[in-house]
C-alpha cells in the first residue's frame, strides 16, 4: 500500500467513525472530501459498504430451504453467534459502537421551486429530482429512499441481492431493474415506467408495471395509466404529456414543474387531458398557452394560479 493510499484509508476510517457518532453534524464536509478525489470516495464507500455487509448478515432471515427445522434452528443459531463475534471485532476495529453500527443516519434532499437536480448515489443510481421535491434517504440503508413531497425520476443500477425501494406514504415502489418516475400526489403517489418492470404495494394490494405502464394510486385505488416510454422524462425539459389524464393530476405537475401553486377549480378536477404541454419560458407566455391547450382560463389570484371554466365571451 502506498502513503497515498493509507492516507486515504485513514483519513476515510476517521470520517466513518465521526459520521457513526450521534452529533455529528459536517456532512457539507463529508461531502466535500468525497468530491475531493475520487479515490477518497472509492476508499470511504468500500469501508462503509463492508460495514453494512456485517449488520446486514447480522439481521437478514436464513435463505436455505429443504431443512428440518430443529437443524435449521441449530445451525441459525450458529451463525448468528459467529456473525455476531464478526460484528463487534469489525465495530472495535473501526472504534465504534454497537449502537453506531445500528444508528440510523438519515440524510434529507430538498430542492427549490424550479429547481432540478441530479442525484448520484454510491450503488450508481442516479436520481433526477424536480423542484420543490422533499427526499429523504438513509445512509446505512442507502437502497431505500422516501419521496415525501414532489418528483423524481430514478434511473436504478440493479442488484438482485438488495432491491431498490421508494417509499411514498403508504404506497413502497421496488425496482425489479428499471427506469421510473414517481410524483407525490394530494391523496397518493402516481407511478410510470420508461424501462423494465417495477412492482407497487398498497396496503396488501399489489401491481407489475412494465415500460409504457402507469398508475395512479389514491382515494380511487389503482387506476392504470398507459403512458409513452420516451415521455417519461419529458418534465426535465419543460414538457408534460398526457394520455386521457384527469385535469386535477395535471395542476400538481403545474405547481412542480413551474415552481409555483396550482390549483384547479372543482367542477373542472375530472376533465381529461391529453397532448403535451410547454412550461417553458417566461410566466405570462406560459399562462397564456395553458388557456389555449386546457380550453379554460389561468389566472393569478396572488397565492399561485387557478384553472378556471374559461369566462363567457
Amino acid at each position: 500500500m502506498t502513503d497515498t493510499s493509507h492516507a486515504v484509508e485513514r483519513a476515510a476510517l476517521d470520517w466513518l467513525v465521526r459520521i457513526n457518532d450521534p452529533a455529528f453534524d459536517a456532512w457539507d464536509d463529508w461531502q466535500a472530501w468525497l468530491d475531493q478525489d475520487p479515490l477518497n470516495a472509492a476508499v470511504y464507500w468500500r469501508l462503509a459498504t463492508t460495514e453494512a455487509d456485517l449488520v446486514d448478515a447480522m439481521v437478514a432471515p436464513s435463505r436455505r430451504s429443504g431443512l428440518r427445522p430443529a437443524r435449521e434452528a441449530r445451525r441459525r443459531t450458529s451463525r448468528m453467534w459467529l456473525t455476531a463475534a464478526a460484528a463487534v471485532f469489525a465495530a472495535a476495529l473501526f472504534g465504534i459502537g454497537w449502537y453506531g453500527l445500528m444508528r440510523p443516519q438519515p440524510w434529507l434532499v430538498e430542492t427549490a421551486p424550479g429547481e432540478q437536480r441530479a442525484l448520484e448515489l454510491a450503488d450508481g443510481t442516479t436520481i433526477h429530482v424536480a423542484g420543490g421535491t422533499r427526499l429523504r434517504l438513509d445512509r446505512r440503508t442507502p437502497r431505500t429512499v422516501e419521496l415525501e413531497s414532489g418528483r423524481a425520476l430514478f434511473e436504478v443500477a440493479h442488484d438482485d441481492r438488495r432491491p431498490f425501494v421508494v417509499e411514498v406514504g403508504e404506497v413502497a415502489v421496488t425496482d425489479l431493474g428499471t427506469v421510473f418516475d414517481i410524483t407525490r400526489l394530494p391523496d397518493g403517489a402516481r407511478v410510470t415506467v420508461s424501462e423494465g418492470v417495477v412492482r407497487v404495494d398498497l396496503k396488501g394490494r399489489a401491481a407489475i408495471l412494465n415500460a409504457g405502464d402507469g398508475v395512479i394510486i389514491g382515494n380511487r385505488g389503482l387506476e392504470p395509466r398507459p403512458v409513452d416510454p420516451a415521455a417519461v422524462d419529458a418534465w426535465r425539459d419543460g414538457r408534460l404529456v398526457y394520455d386521457n389524464e384527469r385535469l386535477a393530476v395535471v395542476a400538481v405537475d403545474l405547481s412542480i414543474a413551474l415552481g409555483r401553486p396550482v390549483s384547479v377549480a372543482p367542477e373542472l378536477a375530472d376533465r381529461r387531458i391529453s397532448g403535451s404541454l410547454s412550461v417553458s419560458g417566461a410566466p405570462d407566455s406560459v399562462r397564456r398557452r395553458l388557456e389555449l391547450s386546457l380550453d379554460a382560463g389561468v389566472t393569478n389570484n396572488g397565492a399561485g394560479w387557478r384553472i378556471e371554466p374559461r369566462a363567457a365571451p
